[in-house]
């Protein structure tokens, strides 16, 4: 058995946390093509063979007796009414919400469209095919999944993979049970051009305040006021571990907008900083699931908003297909009133928006504010992130020069067209 990390510990002592994802392909996948891919993937990283297993206080990392069957990890899903991402929330929701149950590893892949029979257009559109992605969030996070996917692409089937796509079974997550409870109404999916984008200082920074902008609109979220002047974005940490593993590498920072002549709701001194302590770690880490749980939850309800921003890695190719965006669902272990969940390639933010519990208010407007002030057309949409970072880095002291608004286009000068800025090492597998 092989010892995991303190953060994996944390991650399956939370129970059923999973990451879930949606990679939207090009056209039709060849299945047999996708499973060559996948069992040249889990060659290579042997911790995609392994399943937890708790040892008095600690968990630990157990391989499984045999070679992993893929035909119990992957399924086909056929719909071509679906032509649209936005038509793939109903299936992710309840995707998102149903526990793996598998004698294996805990992650699972939804083909959905494969190419075969039944590919009919609907009213002229070809039906959309995806992959959908669920994974337990002590194996891999955000990041780690995305360089799983970009080590696919470079396999060839053999005739005993056509054989196995042939008897891959058909689902519908439809009709899956749904015992995971979620602290929201729900989620959409948006894809947000980056051609009108602010490019100075820090992407993740500018997320999060853009964040923290939407939820200080009380016409939007009245339910969040007055604020907690907190918000939660995510930042990569390089970990040590073998190249072969898998693992979390991304930790949530917290950030302070709180303005002081302002009433602010009533918080625990502290507490929302306090996954920086080690002390807390190993409690949540050590503690029964119940106790780690309720921790968890109380932490969350010290946030205003959470934003985590990631690249995708460039030309990813599943089954045979170009990827044309990749969508991930992050999942919650409290109350928020908003969660921004981006995965970023060249041309687009591909978002997943998660507004909290009381959140009532039209939800397109929610997507018009996120696309407004992310991509600025009037000093009025720019002044209004812009105050929100003044007051994000007056708590560390460092004066920030206020941005312009953009010009238009990828890499224009003095412009950085990279998504996100984040170390070399974490946008290759």
């Amino acid at each position: 058995m092989r010892r995991l990390s303190l953060s994996d510990t944390i991650f399956y002592n939370l129970g059923d946390c999973y990451m879930n994802a949606a990679a939207i392909l090009d056209g039709p996948c060849d299945l047999a093509v996708l499973l060559a891919e996948m069992e040249g993937v889990i060659e290579a990283l042997p911790a995609l063979t392994e399943q937890s297993v708790r040892v008095g206080l600690w968990t630990f990392a157990k391989k499984s007796s045999g070679p992993v069957d893929l035909a119990k990890h992957v399924a086909v899903i056929r719909d071509p009414s679906i032509t649209h991402f936005e038509q793939l929330v109903p299936r992710l929701d309840k995707l998102r919400r149903n526990p793996i149950r598998i004698d294996g590893p805990a992650w699972r892949v939804f083909v959905l469209n494969p190419a075969g029979p039944g590919q009919e257009t609907q009213n002229g559109e070809p039906p959309l095919s995806a992959l959908l992605m669920q994974i337990r969030h002590g194996m891999a996070d955000a990041t780690r999944g995305l360089q799983i996917l970009s080590r696919m692409g470079h396999y060839e089937p053999t005739d005993a993979h056509r054989a196995l796509a042939a008897r891959l079974p058909t689902v519908e997550p439809l009709d899956f049970d749904t015992p995971i409870a979620v602290h929201d109404p729900g989620f959409s999916l948006l894809q947000i051009p980056r051609r009108g984008m602010v490019r100075d200082g820090d992407s993740s920074e500018r997320l999060a305040a853009v964040a923290a902008t939407l939820v200080a609109d009380p016409d939007l979220f009245p339910n969040a006021q007055p604020l907690r002047g907190n918000v939660g974005r995510t930042r990569f940490v390089r970990r040590r571990g073998p190249q072969n593993g898998v693992g979390n590498h991304l930790k949530m920072v917290t950030v302070s907008t709180k303005e002081k002549k302002k009433e602010k709701r009533f918080t625990i001194p502290g507490l929302a900083r306090a996954q920086d302590l080690p002390i807390t770690q190993w409690l949540v880490a050590l503690s029964p699931r119940a106790v780690a749980r309720l921790m968890m939850r109380i932490w969350y309800t010290n946030f205003d908003a959470m934003a985590t921003l990631i690249p995708m890695p460039r030309r990813l190719v599943l089954g045979g297909r170009s990827v044309s965006a990749t969508f991930g669902i992050p999942p919650l272990w409290g109350p928020v009133p908003l969660a921004l969940d981006v995965l970023a390639d060249g041309e687009n933010y591909n978002v997943t928006a998660v507004p909290g519990n009381g959140f009532v208010a039209d939800r397109q407007r929610l997507h018009d504010g996120l696309t407004r002030l992310l991509n600025p057309e009037t000093d009025a949409d720019l002044d209004a992130v812009e105050q929100t970072l003044a007051r994000m880095h007056e708590e560390s002291g460092q004066p920030r020069p206020r941005a312009a608004l953009p010009a238009h286009g990828q890499g224009v000068e003095g412009s950085n067209s990279s998504p996100v800025n984040l170390p070399a090492r974490a946008k290759s597998p």
